[in-house]
């Protein structure tokens, strides 16, 4: 592509460089984790900052709608607002974390928002990002099939490559489903595309199956209403759906064997290779299908009127058959209220569901999230206005929850909200998604790609804000990303409408704008920085230290001066040295950690561990039942106790296994 080209490309479509971005972060992010880990998530901020200062300095100067540049400011505002909560939090450190990671999805927003897009660069960028992530689950898929042990990709068998949290999982793949389905039906797609976005979307829908999640069932139904309501040319997509749906009946027997043979503690093996060569070849019968279906559309062409008609009999046929659904369900099983009210009631009881042979996602609904929402609820009665402080909300269910459970955050994106900022919070919050929404829904009224683009933007985020009712969604960058991502989206396709009849900036209001941008920057980079070289540094020390102690050590240093608030490197030191056999220096570095966190239950349970190493019984009783008091479900603490008082001190055969049982969640390290 030759200069001239290039340019002119950037002139028509100045979004398309900075939404591309963001999506390619935002894929780093699926591929790593989820991009859970701050030390994934942190330098990919850094860049989308100087990203954002370099398009406002080489890119035609943004003018968005009030409702989207309302929308960015609401999101910066609650992103600061996150980082105020380390005042009043118990754990500062974890509200420096969440205030950096809202920060983070304000750049995404931002990227894909502030300049407009024309209807084919728009379906281009979602585009990329539903076939990126189809591409990633093939591969995740493939890997699977082919290592020697299986069974590590599946947790409680269920899939949960490449994030490893399943019902995030889950929620990427439907993020990329969702553009893929609705691109799939649209005139001025190329044919051969049309049909890998149809294919695409079958494996990603497979592959959604094999995660078996109950939060996803409960929200395909809204989902779908939903697809029908925001994205213009409603009988394409329902026919679109309707072509997924039908190709993942027919070899659902397969996909849902995988997770019954698991249970019964088989290796994933030959069930898994039957499941996936039949997601392959149906995944290859919608490509064709898909194709075929696009030769006819692009060739038979249509009265306007007629199409209108045609998609209002689509319509009116989906609503029949979901209504005949329901009424049979009616006749065979029971009325749909009382069944309603029955899950409901099992909720609220919460727990585990019975196993269920035919899958997880007939077995019920009890869960432990009605006591996590209770407990989060509890926490915004205690402090209504400020909230507990941004992601503590760990420790306040340690104290008050009703499960054997340990939750470190409310799975829920309106309670974390309320529970860990409170209305203030809350209304800055939503009043973002709010401005977003408004900012974006113009853009549905957009002929051809344009429309379908910005109702596929739309549909993204409906469905991330629907699934992440029930679930943490929020603390994911990978799905919280391309939510906003695709409101952003939305809202630049909607911006398109209007003419810009605006003279160019002048040089002085650009330099002033820039000035701003890089004095923003400038915080951010403040603000990200100290954790991000912390994280790092822990996570090698963490790495080194079966090899290298002495190293370890020296990085732990580093770790804490980097992030003085963080009691973790000195928590990780004192286990290290407890491991080693140093008992005194376990207690040294754990006092340390405890005067920075006197409220970390874990940390007075390992001290307890060293202190009876190191022959201090009494004082090993006495954090033993501290760290018991802090959280009385403590079960190990609670067996380390009582063999404390009962022999005096615990047996060095048993303490290794201990320390080894509740590594990862007593560092911290995830």
């Amino acid at each position: 592509m030759n200069r001239e080209r290039a340019a002119g490309i950037v002139k028509r479509n100045p979004g398309l460089l900075p939404s591309l971005l963001a999506i390619s972060v935002v894929l780093w992010f699926a591929a790593d984790k989820g991009g859970f880990r701050g030390t994934t998530w942190m330098p990919a901020t850094l860049l989308l900052g100087a990203g954002l200062v370099v398009c406002l300095a080489a890119l035609p100067r943004p003018r968005p709608a009030r409702a989207a540049l309302a929308a960015i400011l609401l999101l910066a505002g609650y992103g600061v607002f996150c980082l105020l909560s380390m005042l009043w939090a118990d754990q500062p450190e974890l509200a420096w974390d969440a205030g950096n990671r809202t920060l983070l999805y304000t750049l995404i927003l931002a990227l894909c928002a502030l300049w407009p897009l024309r209807g084919r660069s728009a379906a281009v960028v979602l585009g990329v990002f539903g076939l990126a992530v189809a591409a990633l689950a093939l591969i995740e898929l493939l890997k699977t099939s082919g290592a020697d042990q299986a069974g590590q990709f599946f947790d409680e068998a269920r899939f949960a490559g490449p994030v490893g949290y399943t019902n995030a999982n889950v929620g990427l793949w439907m993020l990329g489903l969702l553009p893929c389905v609705v691109l799939a039906g649209r005139r001025g797609v190329p044919v051969l595309l049309r049909g890998l976005f149809l294919g695409a979307a079958g494996l990603l829908a497979g592959a959604a199956l094999l995660g078996q999640s109950r939060g996803w069932l409960m929200a395909l139904p809204l989902v779908a209403l939903l697809a029908i309501v925001v994205v213009p040319g409603r009988g394409r997509t329902i026919a679109a759906l309707a072509a997924v749906g039908a190709a993942i009946a027919l070899i659902l027997g397969p996909l849902l064997d995988v997770y019954s043979e698991l249970r019964a503690s088989q290796p994933p093996g030959a069930v898994f290779d039957s499941a996936l060569r039949a997601l392959l070849l149906a995944g290859a019968g919608l490509a064709v299908l898909g194709a075929l279906a696009a030769v006819v559309d692009e060739r038979v062409q249509v009265p306007a009127a007629r199409a209108r008609r045609i998609s209002a009999a689509t319509v009116a046929v989906a609503a029949v058959a979901a209504v005949g659904v329901v009424a049979g369900y009616a006749v065979v099983e029971r009325n749909p209220f009382t069944a309603a009210s029955d899950a409901w009631h099992e909720f609220k009881q919460g727990g585990y569901s019975p196993t269920d042979p035919s899958g997880r996602l007939t077995a019920g609904f009890s869960t432990y999230r009605y006591d996590y929402w209770r407990v989060a609820w509890s926490e915004f009665e205690d402090a209504p206005l400020l909230g507990a402080g941004a992601d503590n909300f760990g420790r306040a269910y340690l104290r008050r929850g009703e499960s054997p459970q340990r939750p470190q955050f409310p799975h829920s994106t309106e309670m974390v909200a309320l529970a860990e900022t409170g209305v203030v919070g809350a209304l800055l919050l939503g009043g973002a998604f709010l401005c977003a929404l408004l900012g974006a829904l113009p853009g549905r009224r957009r002929d051809d790609l344009a429309g379908a683009a910005a109702g596929a933007g739309l549909l993204m985020f409906g469905y991330w804000l629907l699934h992440g009712t029930l679930d943490r969604f929020w603390e994911f960058p990978a799905l919280s990303g391309p939510a906003l991502a695709g409101l952003g989206v939305g809202a630049a396709v909607a911006r398109g409408l209007k003419e810009d009849a605006e003279e160019p900036a002048s040089p002085v209001a650009r330099g002033r704008m820039l000035v701003v941008a890089c004095a923003g920057g400038l915080l951010l980079a403040m603000s990200v920085v100290p954790p991000w070289l912390s994280q790092r540094d822990h996570r090698a020390a963490i790495a080194a230290a079966e090899t290298n102690p002495e190293a370890a050590r020296g990085r732990l240093d580093r770790a804490a001066e980097l992030n003085p608030l963080s009691p973790a490197p000195d928590r990780t030191a004192g286990l290290i040295e407890l491991r080693r056999g140093h008992p005194n220096a376990a207690v040294h570095e754990l006092r340390q950690a405890s005067r920075r966190d006197p409220g970390d239950s874990d940390l007075h349970f390992l001290l307890s561990l060293a202190e009876s190493e190191a022959g201090r019984p009494r004082q090993a009783i006495r954090s033993a039942g501290e760290a018991l008091t802090l959280a009385p479900r403590d079960h190990v603490a609670e067996a380390v106790l009582r063999e404390l008082r009962r022999a005096g001190r615990l047996d060095p055969l048993r303490l290794d296994p201990w320390t080894r049982a509740d590594y990862r969640h007593r560092i911290a390290l995830d």
